[in-house]
């Protein structure tokens, strides 16, 4: 049912089925695969989240991320996603809304960046981790191996550190997929 937010950004990713947002600002919407919306919760916003197909299972990741300031305007955006942009590399999702250097579909009042990709079986990508961050990896479906070192399988997550705090890459490769929902592995 409806509920109440403030003083929080809370990123919406959609693994699979269909997610419908409805809320007091006026938004309601939709989304299916690979979308993500956002919402600056702010001095406070009232929604309410559905699946509306009782034939196909609904499986989202959300993160609730402190802002930078306290009492923001609320805001709610979304983007659909594109398969294209992320199969095979790291597509750029959240960024730093005061930052810029970068655009992304999404942007958020605190210094974090999301990124998602789809790897087929054995293919990998890099994440530069900059000097003094840290990152957290999310393995959704499959399994991954980071660094040749760990390895993650669906719902597995790592935090990333280096011991330096030099940062450097991080390599990212598929060892396990599953089918989704377009029947693609």
């Amino acid at each position: 049912g409806t509920h109440p937010h403030r003083d929080m950004e809370i990123i919406t990713y959609i693994v699979e089925g269909e997610l419908t947002h409805k809320d007091s600002m006026g938004t309601e919407e939709t989304l299916g695969r690979g979308a993500i919306q956002f919402m600056t919760a702010g001095s406070g916003v009232r929604h309410s989240e559905h699946n509306l197909n009782k034939d196909k299972p609904l499986r989202f990741i959300q993160t609730w991320i402190k802002p930078s300031g306290y009492g923001l305007t609320p805001n709610y955006g979304s983007c659909s996603g594109s398969a294209s942009e992320r199969k095979g590399k790291l597509q750029h999702l959240v960024f730093n809304v005061m930052d810029p250097m970068s655009k992304t579909p999404v942007e958020i009042n605190q210094d974090c960046d999301a990124y998602a990709t789809e790897l087929a079986m054995g293919e990998s990508v890099e994440l530069d981790v900059p000097e003094g961050r840290m990152a957290y990896v999310l393995c959704m479906e499959g399994g991954v191996k980071l660094n040749d070192e760990a390895t993650l399988k669906r719902h597995d997550a790592a935090e990333i550190t280096t011991a330096s705090g030099n940062g450097g890459p991080v390599k990212i490769e598929a060892t396990e997929v599953e089918k989704v929902e377009d029947g693609s592995e």
